[in-house]
Formats: C-alpha cells, structure tokens, sequence
C-alpha cells in the first residue's frame, strides 16, 4: 500500500477564537435577530428585547457573519491591534 502525505499549507490562516471584541450598536439595532442566526459559533444570544449579547464571546472567531448581515451595521467585529488611535490624524494627513 502506497501512501503519500501532502504538504500542509504555510499561508493559510491561524484563527485564535476568543479575541476578537463584539461592539453591538443599540440605537442602530432593530433587534432583528439576523446576527444572531448568522453566527456559526453560537457567540450571540438575544436578550428579553430580542437585542444581540455576546454570553460566548471566548468562541468568537471573527467571520464577521453577523456584522455582514446586519441591515443597519449595527454589529461590528474588531480584531485586536485594528483600532485606529489618531482618527483625526489618518484623515487629515491625507
């Protein structure tokens, strides 16, 4: 029996669940329940008014599934190190 073993690719990419922070935009909201039915790793529970929470936030591996299709881009997934400290510094550097 004859058995080949492929090489297992060096450029894909390593998802750390867990380290990604959810921001949920309340005024934005309309308690859809998209985002919550879009999430694969089950992060986003509704509260009593049906608004996203995030009770498994340590499971989030940010595919952005939810924010994609949230209607009113009142869900957001941040990935660590992708805040922007000078906002006023970016746009006007320009």
């Amino acid at each position: 029996m004859d058995v080949t073993t492929e090489a297992v690719p060096t450029d894909h990419k390593v998802i750390t669940p867990g380290v990604y922070e959810i921001r949920v935009y309340k005024d934005f909201c309309k308690a859809c329940g998209l985002c919550v039915a879009w999430c694969p790793q089950k992060v986003l529970a509704p509260d009593e008014e049906n608004y996203p929470l995030t009770p498994g936030l340590d499971k989030c591996i940010g595919c952005k599934l939810c924010e994609w299709h949230c209607p009113d881009f009142a869900i957001e997934i941040v990935a660590p190190g992708a805040e922007v400290e000078d906002v006023d510094a970016l746009i006007h550097d320009r």
